[in-house]
């Protein structure tokens, strides 16, 4: 997703080739492409690794290898590693929807992440586990924890992309509020319009009808283009008012 620099997936000491596409594929399912690979037992490339991936070839074509953790998360300024097992650090432990929480927000500040993810058969070793600033927990059964590699990827990305989409949504998308000198511009001539057709029936009523009308227009908010608009429709209804009140016959 475009305006979120998206974290790198490391896969470290991955078994099988396999195991790569079907991650490459959950990755690509959620908006992320960039995969590094540590020590890939198998080699790489590999053509097995296509066979899961269904189509999801940028992945793999853009797959960085690298022979070990240090030179795979030299970029990042921080790393996530995901782990099942309680682990004597003192790290933070975050679930999939914090964690994806903390990475989005690192990621919408350029910072760049890594989010570990260790051998099918034993997870990341502590050695790895220490490269890292806090620990990625899902909250799966506690008495049968075990997630496959491409789960776990799959359910950190999933999280990735709630996250930016949210934030997306949410970002403000239309102009910004016209300028508070503008406003007052238009308020004024709709008084003088209001005075004009009579609307303020007492002069005691007249200051709370005023404010209760520039509050309902400054909490709207409206854009330059908008106010603009208004303008247009006043203007148009003044002018009616000049031109004489219609009458039906």
């Amino acid at each position: 997703m475009s305006g979120n620099l998206q974290p790198v997936i490391v896969l470290v000491s991955p078994q099988i080739a396999e195991n790569i596409g079907m991650c490459a594929r959950a990755m690509l399912n959620c908006g992320l492409n960039r995969l590094r690979l540590v020590t890939p037992r198998k080699g790489w490339p590999n053509e097995a690794a296509r066979r899961t991936a269904a189509d999801a070839d940028e992945v793999l074509d853009g797959a960085e290898v690298f022979a070990s953790l240090d030179e795979a998360i030299a970029d990042c300024r921080h790393v996530i590693a995901a782990t099942a097992r309680p682990r004597s650090l003192s790290l933070p432990v975050l679930g999939a929807d914090e964690a994806a929480g903390k990475v989005a927000a690192w990621g919408g500040s350029g910072i760049q992440t890594a989010v570990l993810f260790g051998a099918e058969a034993c997870g990341l070793d502590s050695d790895a586990v220490s490269r890292a600033d806090g620990l990625l927990k899902f909250a799966t059964n506690p008495e049968f924890p075990t997630l496959n590699l491409a789960q776990s990827v799959l359910l950190f990305s999933w999280e990735w992309r709630a996250v930016v989409r949210q934030s997306l949504e949410t970002t403000p998308s239309a102009e910004p509020p016209t300028t508070r000198g503008e406003l007052r511009f238009f308020l004024d001539r709709l008084e003088r319009a209001l005075d004009e057709r009579g609307f303020f029936l007492t002069p005691e009523l007249r200051p709370t009808t005023l404010k209760t009308l520039r509050s309902l227009f400054v909490r709207a908010a409206p854009g330059e283009r908008e106010v603009a608009l208004l303008q247009g429709a006043l203007t148009a209804l003044t002018r009616e008012g000049r031109d004489g009140d219609r009458t039906e016959s």
